[in-house]
This record gives C-alpha cells, sequence and structure tokens, in this order.
C-alpha cells in the first residue's frame, strides 16, 4: 500500500514538474521531497513558452474573426473570446502562485508529510472506505488529463472544418492550469486523509481510559489537528487567485455551454461552420466543469472534518480531572476554527456554490437568448 501511495506521489510530482508548476520531486525510495536546480530552470523556460503559446493562439484568433465575415452570433464571439482571456488570467495566476509562493507549498507539503508519517508511527490508520473515496476522486483526474490530450489532438484534427488555417496552441496551457489544480487537489486530499487518521487516534484516545499516559497523548493530538488546521488556512492564503480564476472560469464555462444548447436544439437556421465552432465551445468548456465536480465533492469533504471531531469530542464523558479539562480546552479551540475552503473569506468553495453559479448562469444565458434572439 506504502509502494502504490509513493507511485502515485511520484506521478504527481512528475505531472506537476512537466508543466513548470514547482521545482520539486518526490523520492521513490525515501517518499521524501527534494528541490531542484534543473527543474527550476525548466520551469522558467517551459513558463515563457507556455505564456508565449497562449498569447499567439489567442491572436491568431482574433485576426481569424477579424478578416473572415460570415453568418455568426457576435455574442457566441464575445464570450469565446471572454473566455479566451480567463484562461490567460487563470494561466497568470497558476505562474504567479509557482514563483512567488513556491516555499509555503514546500512547507505545506513537507508539513504533510512529516503529520502522515508520524499518525502511522502511532497506529492511526483512516477507515478504508474513506480511504477509497480519497483515491477514486485521485484517480478521476487520469481521465481528465487523457479527455484534454483527446480534445487537442481532435482540435488539430478537424481545424480545417472549423476554418482555422492556425494550430490551436492551448494544449500546454490546460495542462499547466490542470497542474496547478493538481496540487492543491492533492493538497486537500492528504489535509483528509491525516484528519481522518488523527480522529481515529482521538477516539481511540477518549474510549480508552486505562491508558497510562492519555493525557499527554490527548495534548499531541489538539497539536496536530492544530496544525492541519493552520495549513488549510494557509493553502486557502496560498491558492486564494487561483482559486478565483478557477470560480470565474466555471461560470464562464456554464454560460457558454449553455448558450451553445440554446442555439443548437432552440435555433434555426444554423450553418454547418457555425455548429462546429458550437462544437468548439462545448468541447473546450467541458472538462473543467467535469474537474470542478471533483473538487467539489473534496471541499465538501474537507468542510465536514471539524462538525465530525466536535461530535467526537462532546460525545466523551467520564474522564479524569485534567483530561477533562483538556477536552474542554480543546472543544474551545475548535469552536471558533474550521476547514472550509474559501476565496477571500468571501466564496466557500462546496456543493452550495453549485447552486448559487447555476443561478448565475441561467440568468446570464436567458440574457443572452433576449438580446441575440434575431439571430438564433
Amino acid at each position: 500500500m506504502s509502494s502504490l501511495k509513493r507511485l502515485v506521489q511520484l506521478s504527481f510530482g512528475f505531472f506537476c514538474a512537466l508543466n513548470g508548476i514547482v521545482p520539486i520531486y518526490f523520492g521513490f525510495s525515501s517518499g521524501k521531497l527534494h528541490w531542484s536546480r534543473v527543474l527550476a530552470y525548466y520551469r522558467i523556460i517551459h513558463n515563457f513558452i507556455v505564456i508565449g503559446l497562449t498569447i499567439k493562439f489567442i491572436i491568431d484568433y482574433w485576426h481569424f474573426h477579424t478578416h473572415v465575415e460570415q453568418s455568426r452570433s457576435k455574442l457566441m464571439e464575445l464570450n469565446t473570446f471572454t473566455h479566451f482571456t480567463i484562461v490567460l488570467l487563470s494561466l497568470l495566476s497558476c505562474m504567479e502562485c509557482a514563483h512567488r509562493q513556491q516555499d509555503r507549498i514546500y512547507a505545506m507539503i513537507e508539513k504533510l508529510l512529516d503529520l502522515d508519517r508520524l499518525s502511522i508511527e502511532l497506529g492511526y490508520i483512516a477507515p478504508k472506505s474513506h480511504q477509497r473515496y480519497i483515491a477514486l476522486l485521485v484517480l478521476a483526474i487520469t481521465p481528465l488529463l487523457a479527455l484534454r490530450l483527446f480534445i487537442h489532438v481532435g482540435l488539430n484534427a478537424i481545424r480545417t472544418k472549423l476554418g482555422f488555417d492556425f494550430p490551436c496552441n492551448c494544449f500546454l496551457s490546460e495542462c499547466m492550469i490542470l497542474g496547478m489544480s493538481s496540487v492543491g487537489f492533492g493538497i486537500m486530499a492528504e489535509i483528509c486523509q491525516c484528519w481522518w487518521r488523527l480522529q481515529t487516534g482521538l477516539k481511540r484516545t477518549l474510549l480508552d481510559d486505562s491508558l497510562p499516559d492519555q493525557l499527554n497523548q490527548l495534548l499531541q493530538l489538539q497539536r496536530m489537528f492544530q496544525c492541519l488546521i493552520d495549513i488549510t488556512a494557509e493553502f486557502c492564503t496560498v491558492f486564494k487567485f487561483v482559486l478565483l480564476c478557477f470560480l470565474v472560469r466555471n461560470v464562464w464555462c456554464g454560460i457558454v455551454i449553455g448558450y451553445m444548447l440554446v442555439r443548437i436544439f432552440c435555433g434555426h437556421g444554423v450553418s454547418e461552420l457555425h455548429l462546429y465552432q458550437l462544437y468548439l465551445a462545448f468541447v473546450i468548456c467541458i472538462q473543467p466543469l467535469l474537474y470542478s465536480l471533483l473538487l467539489n465533492c473534496l471541499t465538501h469533504t474537507t468542510d465536514s472534518l471539524m462538525e465530525t471531531t466536535k461530535e467526537i469530542v462532546r460525545e466523551s464523558q467520564g474522564h479524569e480531572l485534567l483530561v477533562e479539562r483538556s477536552i474542554q480546552w480543546f472543544s474551545l479551540q475548535l469552536a471558533w476554527q474550521h476547514t472550509n475552503v474559501h476565496v477571500y473569506g468571501t466564496y466557500r468553495i462546496n456543493r452550495r456554490l453549485v447552486f448559487q453559479s447555476a443561478s448565475v448562469i441561467l440568468l446570464h444565458v436567458s440574457y443572452m437568448v433576449q438580446s441575440d434572439y434575431r439571430s438564433m
């Protein structure tokens, strides 16, 4: 099991390093993080190439729509350009986070690995159902990468039918955005697993009053829980701009796909070229939306971590005086803290946010349909 976990860590590290995210990698034999000067130089070169190809693609797309006259929706053009602008902002946010926050990202991962090793040494094991849940979420990212590769190959194969006389150089930028998202996804997954291990240790410590060092174990668990809470708050600070661009892009992808569906199924007189361009909008936006479903499931899980721990603490009773005081202090400590993943302290990323985003998408699509009714 440990070898499989290290293989997953190694694959994550290789994918992120290949996409110029952070100049660190996992050692397969040791399972520890290592800095690499070669990866640091590679990241700089890679980032310049990616930003250059992305800007070139946007400029080519702009020239294509400027010089080619055809019957198409002006609103669809505007939304497509807005989407590419948001992709560019998302790419810049990933580069900014990778360059300015690399030390903090390294420190977070290092602390999580230390907590993981310590909890295993103490015999704290997460429930198998929780482990399978996290494993399925992590493995679900691989089909999204395969989907992105399929979309890129398909776009370059049918670009003549789309009327493009230039290559679709958007694969590297999308992979870099997915790579930075995978770093955040992996950190949150590791937070959940460490938290579940500590919950197992907390239950065992509170239920067994015969432990000679029950108070010391309880104090140690409190410090480890507080460390995880601090890492969660640090994560929200480090990835706040990345998460903001992620939210904006998801909403805009929903708007583009919603309007595309309305034009295809409710419109009339759609040309073959126009139909291909609507399909282009669909395939570009579908992968970020699928990833958002995975992220919402994981962030919803992190939301519930604190409440479960509070219930465990509330149900414990009948301990010695010092242990009881320690439990009361721990309850007060948990009362004013949380494990929510939020953006600038305003938007909490969980399943509730899906309904708010869907409302914005529905209102905007309705506005677009009313504004562009004649061309439909």
